[in-house]
């Protein structure tokens, strides 16, 4: 960054983004003004997640409003769907990293069978199979009353939130950062998963 600025004599950056854009944006700014070189950054906040705000300034950042707007449309789509054939359930994966933002405001709008927000899986420890259990538990609720279709709601970051599935994946990064050069020449998806099965807890 330092190399184009002085290169094209640029004296402002503008970076348009979420919170890793934003931050970057801070840590060039401050790098900037170490090295002496007269630019000025200007962070724009602008992200899907919902998960920039400040207060009374920014309440919500560009991005979350029309992608809500968009999905609630689809979403409520999928809802008259369902219940003109009758005997369907539709899956529906929401954008949404680390934060259920638009999960939870898309279900607040069009009000599916079943909305997974991962903030709360998480904050009640809720294995996988325990999420399984809820959805074939509601499903049969509604069954029960006659209803045989519906919309379920998954935020796409859900899985980081599972115990276990948060702990294979802690475990898996570990093994492939320090086995990274032998797994690189292994030649199949089947030979790296192999090599890795002696690396992971049994659990």
């Amino acid at each position: 960054v330092k190399q184009t600025v002085l290169k094209n004599r640029l004296d402002g950056l503008v970076v348009v983004g979420g919170d890793d854009s934003n931050t970057n944006a801070a840590f060039i700014a401050e790098y900037l003004e170490k090295e002496g070189v007269a630019c000025s950054v200007i962070g724009i906040p602008k992200t899907i997640d919902g998960d920039m705000a400040a207060g009374k300034h920014l309440p919500i950042s560009f991005g979350f409003d029309t992608a809500t707007k968009i999905y609630s449309e689809l979403v409520g789509n999928l809802n008259q769907d369902a219940a003109s054939a009758v005997k369907y359930y539709h899956f529906v994966k929401l954008m949404g990293r680390t934060a259920s933002k638009i999960t939870l405001e898309v279900a607040l709008q069009t009000k599916p069978a079943i909305a997974l927000i991962s903030e709360e899986i998480a904050e009640t420890n809720m294995p996988l199979d325990s999420i399984v259990d809820h959805i074939a538990r509601i499903i049969t609720m509604r069954r029960f009353r006659g209803i045989n279709h519906g919309v379920i709601l998954v935020p796409e970051g859900l899985v980081e939130f599972i115990p276990e599935m948060g702990r294979l994946i802690a475990e898996l990064n570990k093994a492939l950062a320090e086995y990274e050069r032998d797994i690189a020449d292994l030649p199949s998806v089947e030979h790296k998963r192999e090599f890795l099965l002696p690396h992971l807890t049994p659990h």
